[in-house]
């Protein structure tokens, strides 16, 4: 039976280990003979955590390690039982399915036991903070005074949500998301020793792929080199990102603004099976080297280059970093594009053969932020109060997509609501939401609906914040605020009811009422 790559690559010594900075901690660690009876290893998934965890066991319980001497021989009895996942001393313990208290209770009373043949025993507890708070406490007793024959080695994704007495007696050592660097050097050892063909050009895209995760890395080189040689036509097929699908393509439809082909070229895309989420990431480097030309850090590659402004290139990134973030829960799959592209096509109008050189567009920028500031510092839009709050409005809209986002996971339809409004002022303790149909505002003020904005503003805010609703005099704009170092563009826009694009607008606006309303009438 064929051994997969990431089970046969699996580091087996520090020197193996592909994260670099955890590496020389633990040889540090292990250097000084000075081991601690807990560590804590914090970093992503696929990163090597656990290995390091096996490791650090074979260390500590090797037979033949001799004095100054800290790499495991695994050769000994000990060293392969441990590699062989048979050995009675070392534990792996799974939290997220052994999180509760008596599962910690059963531990405290096992570990007061001698090992059976090893010097140490050790526990590694995987994805830790899914342990309940009362597990938690159980488990705190035991890291306060453990035995001398019992080493804790707690791995987590996630250390935020870890109890700050449990984190401090713990000698805590991070583990980086891998770089591409080293993601590729790990590849290339890899290829060597399969013999497969490679290009280090493709590698460097099955690392990209992987996102920072050797373990993921490891499995799509395994899927690509059934043929014995690494191909770019063989990594794009398997991250499901087709030929005549590339996000250079797209990015020239969206400069020219045409919609209506750029509409075409996702339904396409999907229907010939091509993988949303990286044509989006594709679509984003390209923005994001665009971004750097324009105060010259990197210089684009003559495919990419394109004549968008610096707000433009701006807008782009923040509505396809939202769809990027939404097409992990969108119940259509292109949808979260589509509306992108359709919040893209009325963000304004381009004049026609419009362009111009690099320093042009960015000093045209920097004069339409010195706009925006403008704006949002008018006594208009900010409190002039002695007694306001110490939240700005800037601040509130630097952070009011974030606020929104956390709004979504509570209540979908106080999110919908959300977005059609706009952060107008600070006043003390309140915070006023500019809302442009009265149906939005009464539903807004409800209880349940006002009291999940005001736990969840707080929250992001880190200061009480109470809503009230002003309803605008005017009509909604048609056009979404362009984002411009996160702070929206205030623009209101007063329609002539004769024109064809208002009458356009007021029929979404009227879907939009009868959609909430459908939604609050159950909901009620």
């Amino acid at each position: 039976m064929t051994v997969s790559f990431y089970l046969k690559y699996r580091p087996q010594k520090f020197q193996d280990l592909d994260s670099g900075e955890a590496r020389e901690e633990l040889l540090k660690i292990f250097k000084s003979e000075k081991i601690p009876h807990a560590l804590l290893f914090s970093g992503p998934r696929g990163i090597g955590k656990t290995s390091a965890a096996r490791i650090v066991a074979k260390a500590v319980n090797c037979e033949k390690r001799g004095n100054g001497e800290f790499e495991p021989c695994n050769k000994c009895d000990s060293c392969i039982s441990i590699t062989n996942g048979t050995n009675l001393d070392v534990f792996e313990i799974d939290a997220a399915s052994n999180r509760g208290i008596d599962d910690i209770k059963e531990l405290r009373e096992k570990i007061k036991l001698s090992p059976a043949s090893a010097k140490y025993k050790v526990y590694i507890i995987d994805e830790v903070h899914m342990l309940t708070s009362e597990a938690f406490n159980a488990l705190l007793k035991t890291l306060e005074e453990p035995p001398k024959h019992a080493i804790f080695i707690l791995c987590t994704t996630d250390p935020e949500k870890l109890p700050k007495t449990i984190i401090s007696r713990c000698q805590r050592i991070n583990f980086k998301k891998a770089s591409l660097k080293e993601m590729v050097e790990k590849l290339i050892k890899i290829c060597k020793e399969e013999s497969l063909g490679f290009e280090e050009k493709t590698l460097s895209h099955i690392a990209k792929l992987a996102d920072g995760s050797f373990r993921d890395a490891n499995k799509i080189l395994e899927r690509v080199s059934l043929s014995g040689k690494i191909t770019e036509e063989e990594v794009k097929k398997t991250a499901g990102v087709l030929a005549e699908f590339s996000a250079e393509d797209f990015l020239k439809l969206l400069t020219k603004r045409e919609i209506k082909e750029a509409l075409s070229w996702v339904g396409r895309a999907v229907e010939e099976g091509a993988n949303l989420r990286i044509l989006t990431e594709e679509l984003l480097e390209n923005l994001r080297i665009l971004l750097l030309e324009n105060f010259g850090i990197k210089e684009a590659d003559e495919e990419v280059k394109t004549d968008l402004s610096l707000v433009e290139i701006q807008v782009l990134i923040s509505l396809f970093s939202r769809a990027y973030y939404e097409l992990k829960y969108a119940v259509i799959p292109q949808l979260p594009l589509e509306m992108a592209i359709v919040e893209w096509s009325q963000s304004g109008e381009r004049e026609e053969g419009a362009s111009a050189p690099p320093i042009q567009r960015a000093s045209a920028a920097q004069e339409e932020k010195t706009e925006v500031r403008e704006v949002v510092s008018s006594p208009s839009l900010t409190s002039s109060s002695p007694n306001s709050s110490s939240i700005s409005i800037e601040t509130v809209q630097a952070k009011w997509l974030e606020i929104l986002e956390k709004v979504k996971p509570l209540n979908h339809s106080v999110q919908a609501f959300l977005r059609a409004t706009r952060p107008l002022a600070v006043e003390g303790d309140f915070l006023i939401i500019e809302v442009f149909y009265k149906f939005h505002k009464d539903q807004l003020e409800k209880d349940a609906c006002r009291k999940i904005f005001e736990k969840v503003a707080s929250e992001v805010l880190g200061s009480e914040v109470k809503m009230k609703c002003s309803l605008s005099e005017v009509q909604r704009p048609a056009k979404p605020m362009p984002i411009v170092e996160n702070i929206p563009v205030v623009e209101l826009v007063v329609h002539n009811p004769k024109s064809k694009s208002t009458e356009v607008a007021n029929e979404t606006g009227d879907d939009i009422i009868k959609f909430a309303e459908e939604i609050f009438n159950k909901l009620n």
